[in-house]
């Protein structure tokens, strides 16, 4: 097989040009020449025609102190094979025995070529996919990785990229087999020279990969007529999406939803158990965190029912009062329901049982009693004094 051959069926391997190929080639040629004879010698000289032909490139002196790169003017006459007449001071290039470098040498330079190309294709895909961190990819589960870094190694489509998604990025109740096609975000693109073993890395578990669900499934979100105004997500359990429509007559939950539900089924059915509630925007602070209170299923099939709220205007704070039963729910375990709700809203919220509040309204009522004078006693008094019979009542 001539050079050129070889070099033809290299690039086509590796998809590459000829010109790179051949560029790789000399660079492996390089490595291995300065490795033979020192890290400071560079007059390696590559040709590349019907065979491959190496040189090396010396200067004619007088008296030779360097074997490797100079070259006495009668043994470059002899080693002359153009007309050009040498004189000191020339450059000539002489032929080089690639058996110099031992039998090891094919071996060692097919190891070099494709450490080259590695790092060539890593330089490709870091400038192809820097800017796109948080793009949605479709891809194809091509292996799982068990141990300490466990994960799953992706081909994306439609170039078949190799990307990683860890498991720490993986939903709890998921488990993906060979061939299984899956969506993820890129959230990381790792430099050529970095250690890290993948240099794509996607997840299926932060916020930006339930946001890029709803551009795809959902055109509103992507022509600017929806807006998410917040969010939260707690992966595999809970994602809580307060949304805005910049046009009045389309209320953006409904049409989110769609018509039997046909929009959000292909967003739930990536999110598997996890629960997607859609919040109506509002900028009535009250409307708004009633909004997110109810609409959180904490309990099943109950509604949360809203007794009273309290609002510290200035310090951003509300007390809600709701039914004993879904204080502790709507707190959650280490309060991380109540986290998501006061990030989505934007204030702090504080949940009060409704027996509590009943305690307090009492202590609340003694008080104004004893400013205005009034005992126990007088007080039935005055209510049975004051009766109105039922028929009476204007309701």
């Amino acid at each position: 097989m001539s050079a050129a051959t070889y070099l033809s069926e290299f690039a086509k391997e590796y998809n590459i040009s000829e010109e790179l190929a051949s560029q790789i080639l000399k660079e492996a040629l390089m490595a291995i020449y300065k490795k033979k004879f020192g890290k400071d010698y560079d007059n390696l000289y590559v040709e590349v025609g019907k065979k491959i032909n190496l040189y090396q490139v010396k200067n004619v002196v007088e008296n030779v102190k360097d074997e490797i790169t100079e070259i006495t003017l009668e043994k470059a006459i002899e080693n002359n094979k153009s007309k050009k007449e040498l004189k000191i001071g020339d450059a000539i290039k002489v032929p080089l025995d690639i058996n110099i470098f031992g039998r090891q040498m094919p071996q060692i330079l097919k190891q070099l070529i494709k450490q080259k190309i590695v790092e060539i294709h890593k330089d490709i895909i870091y400038n192809e996919y820097k800017n796109r961190v948080g793009e949605l990819f479709v891809g194809k589960i091509k292996s799982k990785v068990e141990g300490k870094n466990a994960g799953y190694y992706v081909s994306l489509e439609p170039k078949d990229v190799e990307a990683f998604l860890p498991m720490s990025h993986v939903l709890p109740d998921e488990e993906f087999e060979r061939g299984n096609i899956i969506k993820a975000i890129l959230i990381k693109v790792n430099e050529a020279n970095s250690s890290e073993e993948a240099q794509l890395i996607l997840s299926r578990t932060t916020e930006d990969f339930v946001k890029q669900l709803l551009i795809l499934n959902v055109p509103e979100f992507s022509d600017g007529t929806f807006v998410i105004k917040s969010m939260a997500r707690k992966p595999g359990e809970v994602t809580k999406l307060v949304i805005a429509s910049n046009n009045e007559s389309i209320d953006p939950v409904s049409v989110t939803v769609g018509k039997q539900g046909v929009r959000i089924k292909p967003i739930r059915a990536e999110l598997g158990s996890e629960r997607l509630e859609l919040i109506r925007w509002s900028d009535d602070p009250k409307i708004l965190i009633k909004n997110a209170i109810v609409t959180s299923r904490v309990l099943k099939n109950r509604i949360v029912e809203i007794h009273h709220m309290h609002f510290n205007w200035d310090e951003k704070k509300v007390s809600v009062v709701v039914p004993n039963e879904f204080v502790a729910p709507l707190i959650g375990k280490k309060g991380t329901h109540q986290k998501m709700l006061e990030k989505i809203t934007g204030w702090n919220i504080t949940f009060i049982p409704y027996s509590e509040y009943e305690i307090q309204l009492a202590e609340k009522q003694k008080e104004v009693d004893k400013i205005l004078g009034i005992t126990p006693e007088e007080e039935v008094e005055f209510i049975e004094e004051e009766s109105i019979p039922i028929e009476m009542l204007p309701f």
